[in-house]
């Protein structure tokens, strides 16, 4: 009778295993919860995505439409669906590359009931030939030439 019990006490769970087992359990409870967070975080951030970035992207291809530099940097009308309207300018730097600018865009959004947003200001980088002046852009492509010269020749 003896042998039968020893038997017996091998095959239960001692009190560690259990708090193992409990702990492994609640760890994956954790995990599981703060994946289903971050779930909901995502649908709610997909639902308060940017309700302007449409409106922006019509701005910016204004911009790029735009040859003349002097228009560019007035300010320039732009009317949006829904009786929206836009304004914006930008402001150009050039770069030691020729017909290369880095471009600051302002731009002004009206909604339907004619009020004004907040102003959005983005940059950018643009190579427009029509942009630069002759005189600079072969400055600079002369500066480019000899650059080139030296490191082809050394």
């Amino acid at each position: 009778m003896r042998a039968f019990s020893s038997s017996l006490s091998l095959r239960a769970f001692t009190f560690i295993e259990v708090m193992v087992a409990l702990m492994i359990f609640a760890l994956s409870g954790v995990v599981l919860a703060s994946s289903y967070v971050n779930v909901l975080n995502a649908h709610q951030a997909a639902l308060h995505r940017d309700d302007h970035a449409g409106d922006r992207r019509l701005v910016r291809e204004a911009l790029r439409a735009e040859p003349a530099v002097d228009k560019v940097t007035a300010w320039n009308a732009l009317t949006l669906p829904d009786d929206r309207s836009a304004r914006w300018r930008a402001t150009l730097t050039p770069t030691p590359v020729a017909d290369l600018f880095d471009v600051s865009l302002e731009i002004e959004l009206t909604d339907g009931d004619g009020k004004k947003l907040p102003t959005i200001t983005e940059t950018c980088r643009l190579l427009r030939p029509t942009w630069s002046q002759p005189a600079d852009r072969e400055t600079l492509r002369a500066a480019a030439r000899s650059n080139l010269a030296k490191r082809t020749y050394q």
